[in-house]
């Protein structure tokens, strides 16, 4: 069984609980993390409330639950862009025998973190503030690899997504499993978007603050040169609910449309007219 020290011992825990492991500043990141840092500036009374405005959050705690049957006894779980940390909020109820660290660039989020996740900090879940581009974990005679490697709309944002990739693949054991979920050019919202004459983005800087590239073959291209085409899998979610066009009303966690949400995903070819979200699952085989 590995423990936190065999992963963290080369870093120092700070007074405020999180970890330092900042290698150096993502200087192709300096217009997000300003923005970021202004967003968690803020002060927040319902964490779930905020959430369900960019997330459906029923589906993504059944995306969690999914994920979380492929690891093993034990396992070892880095969130790469974990901000706030609400995704494993009942990761002792679900599976107390696994470990998670979360990973941010900014640690004004991971401050935001210990609130919703209470505490679990310290004790199933540790936070680090690091950069997905280059992160402080070594793999050695003592810690070997995570078994799952797991982030949600993180490397959609890192203009070098190899690099971020070449990391992931770095530490994730064999036979473990990373998922990345990204925003995809969704056909719906792509016409929808034409319809009424405004610009859909699908890659580049977003007003002055920050990157965006959605889930793309490009991307998946890379995923698939570490992984093998064999090992990576596409899927879709969050069908019903879009953001973009207003549609927020199944985020909400206790909103029984986000059942419907999660089903409508498994009919393939509506979800990929229709889904806001695509994820790509790799398993790590030696190729």
């Amino acid at each position: 069984m590995v423990s936190f020290k065999n992963i963290l011992n080369n870093l120092n825990l700070e007074v405020d609980g999180i970890y330092s492991g900042l290698k150096s500043n993502a200087n192709d990141q300096k217009l997000e993390i300003s923005l970021r840092e202004l967003v968690a500036s803020k002060n927040y009374s319902n964490y779930l409330k905020s959430v369900a405005k960019s997330h459906s959050i029923k589906v993504m705690d059944y995306e969690v639950e999914r994920f979380l049957k492929k690891m093993p006894q034990n396992a070892v779980i880095l969130d790469i862009g974990g901000c706030w940390g609400w995704h494993w909020r009942k990761i002792n109820i679900i599976r107390s025998d696994i470990k998670i660290i979360i990973v941010d660039f900014v640690r004004s989020n991971l401050i935001h973190a210990k609130k919703v996740l209470g505490d679990l900090v310290g004790n199933q879940i540790n936070l680090v503030h690091a950069d997905a581009t280059n992160l402080p974990f070594e793999v050695n005679k003592n810690f070997k690899g995570f078994n799952g490697v797991w982030s949600v709309q993180t490397f959609q944002h890192i203009p070098n997504f190899s690099k971020a990739i070449k990391e992931v693949n770095r530490l994730l054991l064999k036979k473990g499993f990373f998922i990345n979920y990204s925003l995809r050019n969704t056909p719906l919202n792509m016409l929808v978007f034409k319809i009424f004459g405004k610009k859909y983005h699908k890659k580049g800087e977003v007003n002055g603050s920050y990157y965006l590239e959605r889930a793309s073959k490009n991307q998946l291209r890379t995923l698939t040169d570490y992984f093998g085409k064999e090992n990576v899998f596409v899927n879709y979610s969050e069908t019903l609910f879009h953001p973009d066009l207003k549609f927020t009303f199944s985020g909400k966690e206790d909103n029984y449309l986000g059942y419907l949400d999660i089903l409508l995903s498994f009919i393939k070819p509506f979800a990929y007219f229709i889904s806001r979200q695509s994820s790509f699952l790799c398993k790590k085989n030696n190729i």
